[in-house]
């Protein structure tokens, strides 16, 4: 029985190595990277672009194209949830698939908005691709949650992916309290407590992510 239950390790190998489940760590270190970069991208276009004239003004356009990077590194870490069963084996598993769907149609949005100056100029094609955004993070929120439930990643990893997921609502509270002037400046700061610092945890240890 010892022989069986060595050979049956032999095969399914340590975590990290060959054979074993779940992403290499040379990707988990890229998705890593990309979700450390990507809010920060985001950030120094929100620097950049400044405040809005208007409700109704599309931000200028290196704030939506740095957005895309956002969106980009958020796309990498839902990939990871997905691969590593962060978000359980079964139906969580939809979780991080229908965030990795919402992505790309976002992106398009974005990419879409730039040639306008306001929200009522778009056209159809580019207003109906801009409910994604808000159901991408919707989605980030929920895959988040189930990656607590299932408690597959540990530490502070396991909960740093919600915190980041709550943005929307930190950055509005703060801007209500000091102004939009200074939205970037809570953006940025909530960003490296949370998704950047689950970036770094990824790129230091990514068997992190299979639960090692």
């Amino acid at each position: 029985m010892s022989v069986e239950r060595e050979a049956r390790h032999q095969v399914q190998g340590a975590p990290g190595q060959p054979g074993a489940t779940g992403p290499g760590d040379g990707v988990i270190r890229l998705a890593g990277l990309a979700l450390v970069a990507g809010p920060l991208i985001w950030a120094a276009g929100q620097f950049a672009g400044g405040v809005p004239e208007s409700d109704d003004a599309v931000p200028p356009p290196v704030e939506m194209i740095t957005g895309c990077a956002f969106l980009v590194g958020l796309a990498a870490l839902a990939a990871v949830m997905l691969a590593s069963r962060a978000t359980g084996d079964r139906k969580g598993k939809a979780l991080p698939i229908i965030a990795l769907v919402l992505f790309p149609i976002a992106i398009i949005c974005n990419l879409g908005s730039i040639p306008y100056d306001t929200y009522e100029e778009m056209p159809l094609w580019v207003a109906v691709t801009d409910p994604a955004w808000p159901l991408s993070q919707l989605m980030m929120i929920v895959s988040a949650v189930a990656v607590i439930r299932v408690a597959r990643w540990k530490g502070p990893l396991r909960f740093l992916p919600l915190a980041g997921a709550l943005w929307v609502i930190f950055t509005a509270v703060g801007e209500g309290f000091t102004g939009p002037e200074f939205g970037p400046y809570i953006f940025t700061a909530w960003m490296v407590c949370t998704y950047v610092a689950a970036g770094a945890l990824i790129v230091a240890k990514p068997a992190a992510v299979r639960g090692v």
